[in-house]
């Protein structure tokens, strides 16, 4: 019996460290939830979970907080703070126009706001989902390693931005909830988009977790539909809202390619373009057909020139050095 047990352990061991291997910021295993942990998630839809809970565990507990608080710590120093120190002039970074002809295909739609604003939400309900699914150790265990991927988006995001900041023309709007978001957000930080970089991470991060962890047929299916689903829809308000130009696409799907491919492969990204706006009969399929064939065309182009690469931000940086924004006929 005892060398039964010794021998499971072993091979424990041994199908941890091959996992690990695969994924970088998997530090520790999970048990399996009770029948209870189950029923009680199971059912349940995404949105459902309370984004609150996370705010009450995930920064205190021994398995999360250190992810939490350098997590919030890069955010501050390498997306608004540099942002901010721009606006005073004391960093003198260059800030670029990235607009394309192409933005003025996709309306501009203020209904899009508050899905745009579900961005956070987004990815963290989920960190709640797995605080009852397997408990607060467990679940911190699993959110933990969530919180290491973005931290490396926004990280690598900074790589392009402390060269080039770009920007976007914003309209100007009677919008309260938009007009809060430009008094707020000094839009320097456009290419590559962290919007839509961080939600292609989210739905491929949780697509393989799922597997990973052996969640049922059902959670899979269920889940899997609403992170994709809210994705597509969350990435086409950064152009429903003017956000960002159709180019901030291209460079954060790469961006994610190129950093996480045991998550999101050029497939995936493909696929992923795809699916923008193709519920949306307001606009002209064939101008769609155009801003879709002038999104993957980008992005395929960072591709082909970063085979020959070893750093990932070598292509877009050279792409924005030599980009010719579009300039709107004055009304």
């Amino acid at each position: 019996m005892k060398d039964k047990i010794l021998c499971e352990k072993k091979s424990k061991k041994k199908n941890d460290a091959a996992i690990d291997s695969r994924f970088p910021f998997r530090k520790g295993s999970v048990k399996t939830p009770t029948e209870a942990q189950l029923k009680k998630v199971s059912k349940r839809r995404l949105s459902s979970f309370n984004v609150l809970y996370c705010y009450a565990i995930l920064p205190f507990r021994k398995q999360s907080a250190w992810a939490v608080w350098s997590y919030i710590g890069v955010v501050a120093s390498k997306f608004f703070m540099p942002q901010y120190l721009r606006k005073l002039n004391i960093l003198r970074t260059p800030i670029l126009h990235v607009d394309n002809d192409l933005d003025d295909v996709i309306p501009f739609d203020v209904s899009h706001v508050h899905c745009y604003m579900d961005f956070i939400n987004f990815w963290i309900r989920p960190l709640a989902m797995l605080l009852h699914r397997f408990g607060n150790k467990d679940g911190s265990i699993l959110a933990a390693e969530f919180l290491r991927y973005i931290k490396l988006l926004y990280k690598e995001s900074y790589r392009v931005y402390r060269v080039y900041m770009t920007t976007t023309e914003r309209p100007k709007t009677d919008n309260k909830s938009l007009k809060r978001i430009h008094r707020i957000d000094p839009h320097d930080m456009c290419v590559p988009s962290l919007h839509v970089s961080i939600v292609t991470l989210c739905f491929s991060f949780y697509r393989m977790l799922f597997e990973r962890e052996n969640f049922t047929e059902s959670e899979k299916s269920r889940w899997n539909r609403e992170l994709y689903d809210h994705a597509v829809e969350i990435a086409e308000t950064v152009l429903y809202i003017k956000q960002h130009s159709v180019n901030c696409i291209p460079a954060a799907l790469y961006m994610v390619t190129k950093l996480v491919p045991e998550l999101f492969s050029p497939e995936d990204a493909v696929d992923f373009i795809n699916r923008l706006f193709v519920n949306d009969t307001s606009i002209d399929s064939k101008k769609r057909e155009d801003v879709i064939a002038y999104i993957q065309f980008i992005y395929e182009r960072f591709l082909l020139e970063g085979i020959m690469e070893n750093d990932w931000t070598v292509p877009v940086l050279n792409w924005l050095k030599n980009y010719k924004p579009y300039i709107r006929p004055q009304k």
